[in-house]
This record gives C-alpha cells, sequence and structure tokens, in this order.
C-alpha cells in the first residue's frame, strides 16, 4: 500500500501550518492596531522558531521516544 506525502507527515504538517497561518495574522494584526509596527511585528515573527519547536518538534521527539 502506498501513502502519499501528506499521510505519513500529516501529524506534523498541519501543527506547523497552523502555526504559519497564526503567525501570519498576528504580525497582520499587529501592523494594523499597533502605533509603532515594525517592533512588535519583528517580535511576533521572531517567535516563530519557538513556538514550531514548541509545538511541533517536541511532540515529535516525544512520539519518537515512545516508539523505541
Amino acid at each position: 500500500m502506498k501513502h502519499g506525502a501528506f499521510q505519513v507527515h500529516n501529524g506534523w504538517f498541519i501543527r506547523a501550518a497552523l502555526i504559519l497561518i497564526v503567525t501570519g495574522l498576528a504580525v497582520g494584526t499587529t501592523a494594523y492596531f499597533v502605533e509603532r509596527p515594525i517592533l512588535w511585528c519583528s517580535l511576533v515573527a521572531s517567535s516563530l522558531p519557538l513556538t514550531m519547536f514548541v509545538f511541533v518538534a517536541l511532540p515529535l521527539l516525544r512520539q519518537e521516544s515512545r516508539r523505541s
């Protein structure tokens, strides 16, 4: 039985896509409502690697440690 790429990587792909969408919406909202948007947008966008690690990488690492 052949599995497609989406079926194999579905666990982390959906979480990563949701984080990217939420971060993009947060940057857009920040740019629209905040008085000095460059500073705050850069802070929101720079939080992306940390949130990817916490919500995507750590669950994958925990899942792998349970399998072995």
